[in-house]
């Protein structure tokens, strides 16, 4: 395995995540027991010199020493002296007794610079970092969800449209087919007022019924009667925007409306007011829908949808092509971004 390019990338960041996944480490070391992780940079010599890593798999101790760089003879001599190191202090009862089995890590050797190192007992292993930050950011992503959301466009273009089916659902109704029947529209349209309903916290699904959350009770509440139902209340929009500035990884729609004003946000700083080509594509890349919105339909329908619940909640205005931040989507994105951090931390920490 041969890397052409310079890797612009510290030792220790590398470090971090194969602790953070010691599985994949086990993999590259090929290893078939598990490992734990005894000490990371560890002093050895009145704290002249750090061991990397020393792992422990079994009765077994195992001394890693990493690089960033290809294999250097001077790297070796450091490995052999470390593992000695480690023998003087298993003599002197400071370190746990075990055979100790020294691992080099480079990102390029020779046959013969592996058989070199063999014969010095040390085991001289060519990695890829690029692939160990790969795997780190695929395990990261199972953990936390901020990486994985995406908006799903659900065809429905207004949040006003789904403001009679959860009348209905105030008045009692719990079944799809019945609020269809009531409010002479499609099983269809029905259906994605409601899962658009979920999305935003103001309905919960058991057994196919359909609930009002205590958000959405206070939403229903808020709504104005009549032909003029369709019209978000300005009490409406303020129930939806501290929900979704309270967890903007709530769903992918909550995270759609996100992303579109936060591409409008980033878009502000080079031109504005806003074009709407412009913020199409800002708006594919921040929510993560580069492959899946490819055609121009897809994405204009998507970017039209958002983009509309954004400006029903006030968020953003549009005039024309032009898109402009309103000073409550100015405070809103600023709230979002804190809750968006606070979000990121959490779920990265889990991964210490």
């Amino acid at each position: 395995m041969k890397l052409k390019q310079h890797n612009n990338i510290s030792e220790s960041q590398v470090e971090d995540a194969l602790v953070a996944n010691l599985l994949f480490l086990q993999k590259i070391l090929n290893l078939s027991n598990d490992l734990k992780l005894i000490a990371k940079q560890l002093w050895i010599k009145s704290r002249e010199q750090r061991i990397d890593l020393l792992l422990s798999s079994g009765k077994d101790l195992y001394l890693i020493e990493l690089k960033v760089t290809r294999y250097s003879d001077d790297f070796l001599l450091q490995t052999v002296e470390y593992t000695e190191e480690l023998v003087k202090l298993q003599n002197q009862n400071e370190l746990v007794l075990g055979s100790i089995k020294s691992f080099l890590l480079v990102t390029e050797a020779t046959k013969k610079q592996i058989e070199y190192a063999k014969q010095n007992n040390v085991n001289l292993i060519v990695y890829d970092p690029l692939e160990v930050l790969k795997n780190y950011y695929d395990n990261l992503s199972a953990v936390a969800p901020f990486l994985n959301i995406k908006p799903n466009d659900y065809g429905v273009f207004s949040l006003g449209l789904i403001n009679r089916a959860l009348l209905q659902l105030s008045e009692g109704s719990t079944k799809q087919d019945d609020i269809s029947s009531k409010l002479k529209l499609s099983k269809g349209s029905i259906h994605n007022h409601l899962r658009l309903a979920k999305e935003f916290g103001l309905v919960r699904e058991r057994n196919k019924n359909y609930f009002l959350t205590d958000v959405g009770d206070e939403y229903v509440s808020n709504s104005q009667k009549g032909a003029f139902i369709e019209r978000l209340t300005q009490e409406q929009i303020d129930i939806l925007k501290k929900f979704i500035s309270k967890d903007p990884f709530y769903s992918s729609s909550v995270f759609g409306v996100y992303s579109i004003v936060e591409s409008a946000f980033l878009l502000a700083r080079n031109i504005y007011p806003i074009e709407l080509n412009d913020l199409q594509k800002m708006f594919q890349t921040i929510s993560g829908k580069v492959n899946e919105w490819k055609a121009d339909k897809s994405l204009s329908t998507a970017t039209y949808t958002f983009l509309n619940f954004a400006v029903e909640m006030e968020l953003l205005g549009k005039i024309g092509k032009k898109i402009v931040i309103t000073p409550a989507g100015f405070r809103f994105i600023l709230m979002l971004q804190l809750h968006k951090s606070i979000e990121m931390i959490e779920s990265l920490s889990i991964k210490k």
